[in-house]
This record gives C-alpha cells, structure tokens and sequence, in this order.
C-alpha cells in the first residue's frame, strides 16, 4: 500500500481559486508526489497568512490553527488507518508558520518535511519575530527541508546545526499540462516580433516589473515589435497607465487566462519579457523555456536559477540600457531567438521536469519512511 503522505499550505491552499505562483508550485509538489508513487491528500485548509504585522490576526490565525491540529489529532487517532505516515509543508516562513504538522508529527511519530522555506525582508525584524521563531522550530526539526534557491539555502544554514537535512531541489513544472489554446486575433502588426509578459497587477514586486519594463520598451519605440500583456488584478488600472505613452496600437491587455490560453499565446509569442524584480525565481519563465520561447530578464532575484545564459539574456538588475539592448537583439535576430529558444526548451528538459522531482522526492522521503516505520516496530 502506498505511503500516505498529508500535504499542506499555510500560506495558500493549492485549490484557491486566485492563480498565483505559489499555488502552482504546491500543486505541481502534490502531483510530483503522487508520481513518485505516493498516496497524498490536501490535510487542511485551514492558513495561518497575514499580510501585514497584526497582533489581533496573529492571535486569531495561530488559534484557529490550533483548533485544526486538535481536529485532526482526534479524527486520525479515532481512525489510526487513515492517519499519515509523513506529513509535507510547503512555503512555511514568517508570514504563514506552520502550526499544524509539527505537532501533529510528533503525536504519530511520522518524518515532518519542509519545502520551500524561507525568510523574507522586512521593515522590522521585531514584527515577524515570534512568527519567524516558529517556523524556525519546526524547519530545525524535520527530518528533510527541500530548498529551492540559493538564498533560501543561505537562510537555513544560518540557523541549522545540520546542513545535510537541507535538501536541492531545482523549480520545475509539468510538461504535460493541458494543450495551448489558440489566442484569439487581435489587431497587430503581424509581420512585428511579438512579445509576451506574464505577471499578476498587485502592489509590490510586480508592480515594480511592469514600471521597469514601460521604462525599457519607452525606449524602443523605434524598432518594430508588439507586446501582449497576461494578468490583472487591483493594479491594473497604473499598469496601463504606464504603457499609455508608447505608440498606440502596440500593447494588448488580456487580462487573467487559464494555463491552457497563457501557453497559447506563449506559443504565438517570439520573445517573453518580464524584468523580473522581486521574483522568487518564476514558474512562467520555465513555461516560457518549456514551449521555446527565448526571455529577456534582469538577473534578479531567484531569476538565474531557472534561466542559464544559454536559455536567456539576463541584464544586471536595474541596468535599463542592458536590457534595452538585450531585447533589441532579440527583436532584430530571428535565428538567435531560434537557438536560445531550443536551449530553454533542453534547460526545463534536462533540470526542471516534473518527472525529476518526483525522483528526488522518492530518494529522499522512502528511507524517512523506513525509518519511521522500523521505530515504530520497535516501540
């Protein structure tokens, strides 16, 4: 019988209805995990977000928290066949600790497992303390913790007295998603390069890209391209905004699509351009590389994790000329978008496949659960 193994987000539950990067990267771990020949179930809903530092949020998250905890305690003990043999926690950090599964670990004695866990800048250190100290605890005492940066690497081994609990695992994405659907006509120059951006319009780190890229193609307005726009959200109104002063006719918004339209119109794209500030690394950009599409970038953030030199032309983070001039190149040169195109699609291939996660995931979670079940043997 396969292992049972309890999947959950405090940050955001994979089935929310809102697209977003961190909900596809829970889903595509789930069906990693399931490819790996695990039996995994979504343990709860329930989340401990809060955006901002709040006392009263904090108090009323961590409680109804705990109040899940019991609830499951007392539903797996009752029913001790259906209770988990490992409990996995995606993106736990100071925002969205988890309060559940460590617990919930201990009462079973099941291996605890991280991924992604991680430390975000913030104004005051002293706001998230309690928050950070929580999560902390509960990464310090998993038997595994899947990193998926550098920086978040960094982060661990600042605090673990064992670094070999941190284990690599480079971002990926399912292949085999849903067929592209065709974009519909829009009134363009046909004959122009198109280019795509892919980005939600919230305060922030996306907002800052959109400003950074009306900024880079302001000064392109000479060459002849056309450029799609996928997303929305409460900035969507600043965002158009700031592509109104390039020539008319030259910018299409389309607004929030499903996968299946956003790989449409990666397919129909030539270029996929997104600055990238901010980004943890960017499920889009591998979704770009996986249907040959070249991206232009600053090497910002978790961005050169998921694009190489060979996949991408990355300018230094906040150099506008480099940019301008890194997309121009690909504006002007069909045949190197043709070849950088054909190396992101070996790239995601070769590093960033579904099917390599579940791999991982199998070569490390088998012996936890071994291990798990020869001490209950022995108890």
């Amino acid at each position: 019988m396969p292992a049972k193994i309890a999947f959950y987000a405090p940050l955001k539950s994979p089935d929310h209805p809102i697209p977003s990067g961190d909900r596809e990267i829970a889903r595509a771990m789930m069906k990693a995990l399931r490819l790996a020949g695990y039996q995994v179930t979504l343990a709860t809903e329930t989340i401990s977000y809060q955006k901002r530092p709040s006392s009263t949020l904090f108090c009323e998250r961590r409680a109804a928290c705990e109040a899940e905890r019991d609830r499951l305690l007392g539903a797996w003990s009752h029913t001790p066949a259906t209770a988990p043999d490992l409990w996995f926690t995606y993106h736990p950090y100071c925002k969205a600790p988890d309060w559940i599964g460590p617990a919930v670990s201990q009462a079973f004695g099941i291996p605890y497992v991280t991924a992604e866990a991680c430390r975000t800048r913030q104004a005051t250190d002293a706001d998230w303390a309690e928050a950070r100290a929580a999560v902390q605890a509960a990464v310090a005492g998993a038997a595994a913790n899947f990193c998926l940066k550098p920086s978040d690497r960094a982060y661990l081994e600042s605090f673990l007295d064992d670094p070999g609990m941190i284990v690599p695992l480079p971002p990926f994405i399912d292949t085999a998603a849903p067929a592209p659907q065709a974009p519909p006509p829009v009134p363009f120059d046909n004959d122009a390069p198109l280019l795509l951006a892919v980005g939600m319009m919230r305060p922030g780190a996306k907002m800052a890209s959109y400003r950074a890229l009306a900024t880079i193609l302001s000064g392109l307005a000479a060459r002849r391209w056309t450029l799609v726009v996928v997303g929305d959200g409460p900035g969507r109104a600043d965002v158009e905004a700031m592509f109104s002063e390039l020539p008319a006719g030259r910018v299409f918004f389309a607004g929030a699509l499903p996968k299946p339209e956003v790989a449409g119109w990666m397919g129909a794209a030539d270029i996929f351009v997104w600055p990238g500030l901010g980004e943890a690394f960017g499920m889009s950009y591998l979704e770009a590389q996986a249907l040959g599409l070249p991206v232009a970038a600053y090497a910002a953030a978790g961005v050169p994790v998921v694009v190489t030199p060979a996949s991408g032309l990355l300018a230094p983070e906040g150099d506008v000329e480099a940019f301008r001039a890194n997309l121009a190149r690909l504006i002007d040169t069909p045949a190197l978008r043709q070849a950088i195109g054909a190396a992101g699609r070996t790239n995601v291939a070769d590093h960033h496949s579904i099917e390599a996660a579940a791999r991982l995931f199998k070569h490390t979670l088998d012996p936890l659960l071994e291990r798990a079940r020869q001490s209950r043997r022995q108890r």
